[in-house]
């Protein structure tokens, strides 16, 4: 019974990777709904909620003058001939000095692609590694997904009151209706426990 149990797990776990999807491209006007966490340097924190501001652009505004925006395709580009970076998240600081950024994306649909290039056969297409205008900053993702896919980003950076941070990271939206993995995985769990208790009434 044990060992049909955990080949159960193993293929349902296996079939609900195999089955993800992704859908790349995403820009600033799609990420509506997803929230931006702001650490302030006196141990305080403001959230605010994504929003839609025109057909391309996007972004948060904290009741304390400070704006995350991204204006473009989140994997974001260069171009060497005019020296200009497209799909850079711009963030522009109020009036308090800041030491950390939280974005949390999963609960909208939305995943960091962490890995250039395509790192794996998930489906997500090219990623993007994190990269920033202070050189300084650390990032970490949280909310594994699958594979290089994330459904947080913490950034550690100190941004001064009235200065700003610009950064690039990759985001991708999950195909409409796609559970996540965490939560693909509860639901194994409560059937197989609900096969369990079937069994056992037996």
């Amino acid at each position: 019974m044990r060992k049909y149990i955990i080949a159960m797990t193993m293929a349902l776990f296996a079939s609900f990777q195999a089955n993800a999807s992704y859908v790349q491209g995403v820009t600033g006007a799609d990420m509506v709904g997803i929230s931006v966490t702001v650490e302030f340097a006196n141990g305080s924190s403001e959230s605010a909620i994504w929003q839609a501001i025109s057909a391309t652009a996007g972004g948060a505004f904290g009741a304390s003058d400070w704006a995350l925006i991204l204006d473009g395709d989140s994997f974001g580009e260069y171009d060497s001939v005019s020296n200009t970076y497209y799909g850079l998240f711009n963030f522009f600081n109020g009036p308090f000095d800041v030491v950390g950024i939280t974005l949390d994306i999963l609960s909208e649909g939305f995943v960091f692609d962490t890995a250039f290039g395509d790192a794996s056969a998930n489906g997500s297409g090219a990623g993007r590694e994190f990269v920033s205008s202070d050189p300084q900053a650390t990032v970490s993702y949280g909310s594994l997904v699958e594979d290089e896919l994330y459904g947080t980003l913490d950034i550690s950076a100190f941004v001064a009151a009235g200065t700003g941070l610009a950064f690039m990271t990759d985001t991708d939206a999950m195909a409409q209706g796609e559970v996540p993995a965490p939560a693909g995985l509860l639901l194994v769990a409560f059937g197989l426990l609900a096969l369990r208790a079937t069994r056992r009434a037996k």
